[in-house]
């Protein structure tokens, strides 16, 4: 009896052990990373004039995800990262999906690559709201402004948002994507993206800007991705799967490739030009 109790006591001993390491390689995810260095992923939503299906946000979102991690760069963010529900928020509803709506929105209209003629009705109202129609007929100072590359700042309010929610995260910087436009294009068609139709010889867009954000400073660093595959694409499809891949894969492929340009762009460039002191490391 006295051997069995033994061996008893050493098996509950190991199965305590084993809960107990197990449990940070299940939290870690996609939230590991120390607090206060992490980028919080505010937003990835479509603000173009052609709206994207929520399905295919989240499924840029776990590639984005993925790509970050890849470049060492630690992520947090809410349960779901592409704020579906604060994208169809009304402006001023005042919760914290809407609040992170409209800090996507500040740095967009504020940034070099918005035009108001090509977006969504909800960014538009914003803008006019914010910058003012007359803002928008100013076309030297807008096309002088959309040739530079210079970081800028949130508006004093939302700067204000950003760092209180950053605060409550444990995050020095915010992270929003701009997914404008992804396109699928057979024999000068647009197909929905659940075909099974081959892609041999189409064509295939993808155009996004993302902004980075320090929380604390307001400071606001904005880049234009943009890919465009056609024939290679395609071999890449042959040579993968021996045939033209379907459309579905022919976007999680574009995605991906937007996915990694941000992360390594981020990792490269993005975070030194948000430092607090507004330049880049030399």
């Amino acid at each position: 009896m006295q051997i069995s109790l033994k061996r008893l006591f050493l098996l509950m001993a190991l199965l305590l052990s084993l809960a107990l390491t197990s449990t940070p390689a299940q939290a870690a995810g996609l939230f590991g990373g120390p607090s206060g260095s992490a980028v919080f992923v505010g937003e990835v939503q479509s603000y173009g004039d052609y709206e994207l299906k929520a399905d295919a946000c989240a499924t840029f979102v776990d590639k984005l995800a993925d790509a970050l991690r890849q470049q060492g760069i630690a992520v947090s963010g809410r349960a779901d990262l592409t704020n579906e529900e604060g994208r169809h928020d009304a402006i001023g509803s005042g919760d914290e999906a809407a609040k992170l709506s409209e800090i996507h929105m500040d740095a967009i209209v504020h940034g070099h690559q918005f035009d108001r003629g090509y977006t969504a009705a909800k960014l538009a109202h914003y803008a006019d709201m914010t910058m003012g129609r007359a803002y928008f007929h100013q076309e030297d100072r807008l096309a002088a402004w959309k040739k530079s590359t210079q970081t800028y700042r949130l508006s004093p309010e939302k700067q204000r948002t950003a760092a209180a929610i950053a605060g409550k995260y444990g995050a020095k910087y915010l992270l929003f994507v701009n997914l404008k436009d992804f396109d699928v294009r057979l024999k000068h068609s647009i197909f929905a993206t659940h075909t099974e139709r081959e892609t041999k010889g189409k064509k295939l867009s993808a155009s996004l800007d993302y902004y980075l954000v320090n929380a604390q400073t307001g400071r606001v660093y904005e880049k234009h991705i943009e890919n465009k595959k056609t024939a290679q694409m395609i071999n890449f499809g042959l040579g993968k799967t021996g045939k033209g891949m379907d459309v579905d894969t022919l976007l999680g492929e574009v995605m991906e490739t937007s996915a990694k340009d941000i992360a390594v762009d981020i990792k490269k460039k993005g975070l030194d030009e948000v430092k607090s002191d507004g330049t880049a490391q030399q």
